[in-house]
């Protein structure tokens, strides 16, 4: 299952959309550059720049040329540092390049993260275009695979940069086809025509935000009913694109239309169309009966015991023997952890990642210190009903920091904030007994800490994404690189949005917003209620996806990233009194490109 996308594929060289795709495993003919090319070797590589960064191994022959980290350069990586690290729930406290003006919201055109995002993206969509340019046309669900890993990427330039370069394949290019970079685009099953910006020919032109989310729209349409059903998918191609994923990625679009298309968007037919594309993945996919299972290494596991199969849409293959990457879910389980911490199933313990108060605070919302009780010297006395019902819910995954679980009352409280395996001894003088006392990783919540390389001590691990497996006959490949999937796509989303949608004005499509929501809850084991508030949805998708790489998409659509109306931590790297300057809800295009393409116009704010 696993190899089912190992690359075979000599050197690919991209830099921007602006820039060629070179040697893609192609047989020279004649000096006028005639090619033939692999399409099976190209559709996995498309597939795998979801998750690794190059062609050899974990790390050389990145994609991205002119970035300093090749392990951070790979398609979830830079995604992820863009939604998590520039928003409220985690913090990365390393000094990487380009991440401290993530964190602090001064991020210009010149940013590292900002350009290699954008690198990424356009590199892969080159891909696709080119992919869909050599294939057969009767390569009819390929084809629809490839146009949809283009479409998820056009999102991200869609949502993190609104006015992006376009380009669409020469076999698409319908209305202009002797042009290398269209001025204009036909939309998919449509008359209308878009319009595209600048007078060099020779260059891909400007596509206005409304315009790309018009055309995405149209897009994941024209492809729906060429993709596998569910069915097929699962009896024959796991790591492949099937309907469901469509239907997340038009529900996504649904939600956000408020976001993507200012004038004419968020209107109560955008959000029933949430509803409807939402409900369809509700009907088709089915949750996991445990969440923690989503993040373990068995997490693609058919034959049943891990049964996370069933609720991920769409999955980002890792492999500990045959896809390795330090972009993938490495970074994810390495970041979370370090000694002291139950075992997280690799020999990689970065401490990089910690969690902010707000995210503690979904799950413990009078929680105004880090270090709770049962941390301290009656903690063997007190947690014995505690630890023996957590042993019953995880058997032998089961570590002490599960106690916060059932002290949350939510399966999704997935922190660790005592060290293990440092007890000490200490003489208690009302009891005149010695006691054990465990040392705590995190003491502070807020209080002034700047909640940097303080050496684990500011926010508690977080212990969501492990390299461990539910079932206890399955062991991990490697002890280094996980075997973990990465969930890009799961059935959760399609609850959250369709409950969203509903609050916001969409029609109800057979179930209420309240049992939406109660749906996630009662996996989670989680009080549940009725009458809830789009706030109240807010908390959900914080609780549900924290460090899924999302975070930010949530807050822009709210009216929450930018503004002081809701500031966190360190939002704009103040304690608790940040705000974050309205343009920043876009990213500004590199400036690199932008001198490279004169099409381009940079977004409004930005040098």
């Amino acid at each position: 299952m696993k190899k089912i996308f190992q690359i075979c594929m000599t050197a690919v060289v991209a830099l921007l959309l602006t820039a060629c795709v070179k040697d893609l495993n192609v047989e020279i003919k004649d000096p006028n550059m005639t090619v033939e090319m692999n399409v099976d070797q190209l559709l996995g590589k498309i597939y795998n720049t979801l998750g690794t960064t190059g062609q050899r191994g974990a790390d050389g022959s990145g994609d991205i040329a002119g970035f300093s980290d090749e392990g951070m350069s790979s398609f979830y990586r830079m995604t992820f540092a863009m939604n998590e690290y520039s928003s409220d729930l985690i913090h990365w406290i390393w000094p990487d390049v380009g991440l401290a003006e993530l964190r602090s919201a001064s991020w210009t055109s010149s940013n590292e993260i900002v350009y290699g995002a954008y690198a990424r993206l356009n590199f892969d969509i080159t891909l696709c275009n080119t992919f869909l340019d050599v294939a057969d046309k009767s390569e009819t669900t390929k084809r629809a695979e490839v146009r949809f890993i283009r479409a998820l990427n056009y999102w991200y330039m869609l949502d993190f940069f609104g006015n992006v370069p376009f380009n669409v394949s020469k076999s698409e290019n319908t209305l202009q086809p002797d042009e290398d970079f269209p001025t204009k685009i036909a939309i998919p099953n449509s008359s209308d025509v878009i319009e595209l910006s600048g007078n060099y020919p020779n260059y891909p032109h400007q596509i206005k935000r409304a315009d790309l989310y018009k055309w995405l729209v149209a897009e994941l349409k024209d492809i729906e009913n060429d993709l596998m059903d569910y069915n097929t998918r699962m009896a024959t191609a796991y790591y492949r694109v099937d309907q469901g994923a469509a239907w997340v990625l038009l529900s996504r679009l649904y939600l956000n239309s408020a976001v993507y298309d200012a004038e004419n968007g968020g209107t109560a037919n955008d959000y029933t169309q949430a509803a409807i594309y939402s409900k369809k993945a509700i009907d088709v996919y089915k949750l996991a009966p445990v969440y923690k299972h989503l993040f373990m290494a068995d997490n693609d596991d058919l034959t049943r015991v891990n049964q996370a199969y069933q609720e991920i849409i769409l999955p980002i293959n890792q492999d500990g023997a045959y896809t390795r990457s330090w972009g993938g879910s490495q970074f994810l389980i390495a970041s979370l952890y370090t000694t002291g911490m139950p075992y997280w199933g690799t020999t990689e313990g970065w401490k990089c990642i910690r969690s902010r108060q707000q995210l503690v605070q979904l799950f413990f919302p009078n929680q105004k210190t880090y270090k709770l009780e049962d941390g301290g010297e009656n903690r063997d006395s007190e947690n014995a009903t505690l630890m023996a019902d957590v042993q019953k819910y995880y058997g032998d995954n089961a570590g002490i920091a599960d106690t916060l679980v059932l002290k949350a009352k939510d399966d999704r409280a997935l922190f660790c904030n005592y060290n293990l395996y440092n007890p000490v001894k200490k003489w208690d003088e009302e009891k005149k007994d010695s006691v054990t006392v465990y040392s705590v990783f995190a003491c502070n919540m807020g209080a002034n800490k700047a909640n940097a390389a303080d050496e684990f001590l500011s926010g508690w691990a977080i212990q969501k994404f492990s390299n461990l497996c539910a079932d206890p006959n399955r062991k991990p490949t490697d002890s280094k690189f996980p075997d973990t999937d990465i969930p890009l796509m799961r059935a959760a989303e399609a609850y959250l949005t369709y409950a969203e949608a509903v609050l916001r004005g969409g029609a109800a499509q057979g179930m209420s917003s309240d049992e939406a929501v109660n749906t996630l809850r009662r996996r989670a084991h989680a009080e549940e209620k009725g009458g809830y508030t789009l706030e109240d949805v807010l908390d959900e998708w914080g609780r549900e996806f924290y460090c899924e790489g999302r975070r930010r998409v949530d807050l822009v659509r709210y009216g929450l990233f930018t503004g002081n109306t809701y500031s966190w931590e360190l939002k704009a790297g103040k304690i608790f009194q940040g705000s974050i300057d309205e343009h920043r809800n876009i990213f500004p295009l590199p400036q690199s490109d932008i001198t490279a393409n004169p099409n381009l116009k940079q977004n409004e704010n930005y040098n």
